[in-house]
């Protein structure tokens, strides 16, 4: 009798897990089946595409802003001589044609003596030729005699005209308080801002110095100047994607390009310098602000990507979420091997490319499909 209920016992229990079994399986799939998306909740998701794309990596750099030297005006003095009086300073900005400095030059005083001795030879000229001109109408002088007077006015007008605008050229002040004509007057060829400054009063000039006296740029356009050390030189090619951020506006990342690289390594600090151009038409770069860039560069890799808000990070897990209708949508787990410029790089079992993802507000689907 006893080992009867034993055999009955089991049995029940046999059918009770089969029946569980069962139970829970056909709730497994009605569940998979019931869930659909609300049109309420799919007016306010988007969608993005699984894609494989190359592998991007970003460089951190240090630097600093300059101005374009390609887009300058450097000033040489033409004579020599001694300044006496410096007008502007680094940083103002200056109109075209503004003075800038005077020098005392005594090659400008040799120049103004030969102007002063045409002119006085040129009245002389003139003088002649008015009084040959006045005897060949009264019959005393003849053609010869005022062809050759003439021909002295010519030559004394041309020498006077020569040492003038050698004058012009080389900025004479040709002003009352200048009676010896020793002022070179330098002005500015250009409008632009004084971003380099060598000459001080009483400084010693001299035509052969390489040193430019002033150095002049618009700053509509500068350059970001990096330092990159030589393991990581191969990263960075011309046309390099490049983001600059400073101390004076960090919430603002300015954006450019690698337009220079440098093929000679500081022999010091064995770095290679690089140069981003950048469009500065507020002005709000100035040359020697502190700059960090970051380096955009393609790897040797290609991954899937999607965008970094299709990730849903749970229980210490990031999962995607596969949409092939609103009845239709499956989670897999994923591993996260990057994030970059909005972009997440990832890993996981059978996901392909050209799967739909949801990519916003997927956390309230997931939600409701870890509930069911």
């Amino acid at each position: 009798m006893k080992s009867r209920n034993i055999f009955y016992g089991l049995i029940i229990i046999v059918f009770c897990l089969f029946s569980c079994k069962e139970h829970d399986s056909s709730r497994e799939d009605a569940t998979g089946k019931q869930f659909c998306l609300p049109d309420s909740l799919l007016k306010t998701i988007t969608f993005d595409t699984l894609r494989s794309e190359s592998l991007s990596s970003e460089l951190a750099l240090s630097g600093k802003i300059t101005y374009n030297e390609d887009n300058v005006a450097k000033i040489f003095p033409l004579v020599s001589g001694q300044a006496t009086d410096v007008r502007v300073s680094v940083g103002d900005y200056v109109e075209k044609g503004k003075v800038l400095a005077i020098i005392s030059s005594s090659d400008m005083a040799n120049y103004f003596n030969e102007y002063q001795s045409s002119k006085s030879e040129l009245a002389i000229a003139r003088k002649n030729l008015d009084i040959t001109t006045a005897m060949k109408n009264g019959g005393i002088s003849s053609d010869k005699d005022y062809v050759l007077a003439q021909g002295e006015y010519q030559k004394a007008l041309s020498n006077y005209n020569k040492i003038r605008e050698v004058l012009k050229i080389f900025g004479s002040s040709f002003s009352s308080a200048d009676s010896a004509g020793s002022g070179y007057v330098i002005k500015s060829p250009v409008s632009g801002f004084i971003v380099e400054k060598n000459i001080t009063a009483g400084k010693d000039i001299r035509p052969d110095d390489n040193s430019a006296l002033f150095i002049i740029s618009d700053l509509k356009d500068v350059w970001a100047v990096a330092n990159v050390f030589e393991t990581d030189i191969e990263k960075v090619k011309v046309g390099s994607v490049a983001e600059i951020t400073t101390l004076s506006y960090p919430g603002i990342t300015f954006s450019g390009k690698v337009d220079r690289v440098s093929n000679i390594l500081d022999p010091e600090t064995k770095v290679m310098s690089v140069k981003i151009r950048l469009e500065n038409t507020d002005f709000k770069l100035k040359p020697g602000m502190f700059a960090h860039f970051v380096i955009r560069f393609p790897e040797n890799k290609t991954m899937l990507a999607i965008k970094s808000t299709s990730i849903i990070f749970s229980n210490n897990k990031n999962y995607v979420l596969q949409y092939k209708g609103k009845c239709d949508i499956k989670e897999f787990e994923v591993t996260v091997f990057k994030t970059f410029d909005g972009n997440s790089f990832i890993t996981g079992e059978n996901l392909n490319t050209g799967d739909v993802m949801i990519a916003r507000n997927g956390l309230f689907v997931f939600t409701a499909l870890e509930q069911l």
